[in-house]
């Protein structure tokens, strides 16, 4: 036999608390302290409340799915019933899923030359092409190894401090024609 709903008896005031509330997104924690209830019984409501979203690894319920989960055992005329009723139909928590990727054995000791040639770096750059979710992380994870053991060659790669783009090579070498131009041009106007 299943145990009773606890917090059965404190519906209205519950729903009060959950309408009143600024949280929008509830975690499972946030249904722990408004429950009352621990981390099982928590996700267990989380599933009956339904529309379970799933962000990084963490699962949240809206606040309108929580308000009509909290008026549908209001109007109920049992609410173990009507929980177990909810449990029955509700649809699995999303799971992540997992991306398999193969690493390269020898990257632990991936230095900058190393990078694949997917990736290219320039000053305020980077640009990493793949085909698939797999490819892609398979490349960031190398990059990130990359970074861990040959950082100051990465910083000289990428960071655009003390370089200068083509467009700024071109403006300093105008700057320094009319400089020039203007100092011929003053000096053959001076009276000899």
């Amino acid at each position: 036999m299943a145990r009773p709903v606890k917090w059965a008896r404190d519906l209205h005031l519950l729903r009060e608390r959950a309408s009143r509330s600024r949280v929008e997104t509830w975690s499972r924690q946030d249904v722990e302290r408004l429950f009352g209830v621990g981390r099982a019984t928590a996700q267990t409501l989380m599933k009956a409340i339904g529309e379970v979203q799933s962000v990084a690894g963490a699962h949240f319920v809206d606040r309108p799915s929580l308000l009509s989960f909290l008026d549908g055992m209001i109007k109920a005329s049992s609410v173990d019933e009507a929980m177990r009723a909810r449990l029955a139909e509700a649809e699995p928590v999303p799971r992540p899923r997992a991306l398999r990727v193969s690493l390269p054995p020898d990257l632990r000791n991936a230095m900058l030359p190393d990078l694949p040639s997917n990736i290219t770096l320039e000053p305020g750059r980077l640009e990493i092409r793949a085909e698939s979710a797999e490819a892609m992380l398979e490349s960031l994870v190398t990059l990130a190894m990359v970074m861990t053991n040959d950082l100051e060659r990465f910083r000289a790669a990428v960071e655009t401090t003390g370089v200068l783009t083509r467009n700024e090579n071109e403006l300093g070498a105008l700057f320094v024609g009319l400089h020039l131009r203007n100092s011929v041009e003053e000096s053959s106007s001076e009276p000899i």
